[in-house]
């Protein structure tokens, strides 16, 4: 049979992967969703999640990165705040009648968070490319006191000092850090929808930003999934083989979806269409979760 009977769980990885990645996402939540409504071993679904995390997003900051797109400054304190605690999240061990549950309440939660936030996300997504956006405004939080100073700095004029603002920032990364690692995901579903209703920049800097968080929380708590039940890297194959043993199909398909949706994002798609198509599937996916634990 092919793919094991498993085709479809790989075709909704492709497609969950090619709407993630255009939004600035990874889809570790939806991936993650899937693999419990498949009934995949607990154990091993976080790291399967995180793995095709990482082939999404990667992609995505990359071509943030080399556009210039990236506010490096800014991110600093959301990502080392996110960092340790993602790798202690990943670490902590959950039971499935502890992880379902709360899998399926940060679901609905995000969902409901980007629903929310669509407002501020349009009025930051048809003014990100004009004069006084939070682009603008970035620039002279960074520091910048010329008017016609151009959208993208150099990285050498990057400021970062310390305030009230970095602190409210670490918080933030840390606590958002802690969830991701705990059910498996990069956290971006939930920090994308802060900085929305935060007004925090533009649409384009936070689905830069977003992309960031996910890749270094999805490393951060991949290791600390690994050091969670101190599997070598060949019983973490085994485990794999034995729970999902098509898995090397969902990473090609993530890989494939998460390259169509990066060109996607240069403007095939709304962002705003984007966002609320994927609070529209989070919730699906959340609901569906707790109505099938209830059962």
């Amino acid at each position: 049979m092919l793919l094991g009977g498993k085709f479809w769980i790989v075709a909704w990885f492709f497609v969950a992967a090619l709407v993630y990645s255009s939004a600035g996402f990874g889809g570790g939540s939806t991936y993650t969703a899937l693999l419990v409504l498949h009934r995949v071993d607990h154990r091993v679904l976080p790291m399967l999640s995180l793995a095709c995390n990482l082939m999404v997003v990667a992609g995505s900051c990359w071509r943030f990165s080399r556009r210039q797109q990236m506010p490096w400054a800014r991110c600093i304190p959301l990502v080392l705040g996110s960092i340790p605690m993602a790798w202690i999240g990943g670490s902590i061990p959950l039971d499935r009648e502890i992880f379902v549950p709360l899998l399926s309440t940060t679901l609905i939660v995000a969902g409901c968070m980007l629903l929310l936030s669509g407002r501020g996300g349009e009025n930051s997504a048809t003014t990100s490319d004009a004069p006084g956006s939070a682009l603008t405004e970035s620039v002279h939080s960074l520091g910048n006191s010329e008017s016609n100073e151009p959208k993208h700095l150099p990285m050498k004029r990057m400021k970062f000092s310390f305030n009230f603002r970095t602190s409210w920032q670490l918080g933030l990364g840390a606590l958002l850090g802690l969830l991701a690692g705990l059910v498996g995901i990069g956290g971006g579903i939930f920090l994308s929808p802060v900085l929305h209703l935060t007004r925090w920049g533009s649409a384009r800097e936070i689905a830069a930003t977003s992309s960031l968080f996910i890749l270094v929380n999805s490393i951060a708590g991949l290791i600390g999934q690994g050091s969670k039940h101190a599997w070598s890297l060949s019983e973490i194959h085994d485990q794999l083989q034995t729970h999902a043993p098509w898995w090397p199909w969902l990473l090609v398909s993530v890989f494939l979806g998460g390259q169509l949706g990066n060109a996607a994002a240069s403007g095939w798609f709304s962002p705003i269409g984007l966002r609320r198509v994927t609070a529209v599937i989070v919730l699906a996916a959340g609901c569906r979760l707790a109505f099938l634990f209830g059962q």
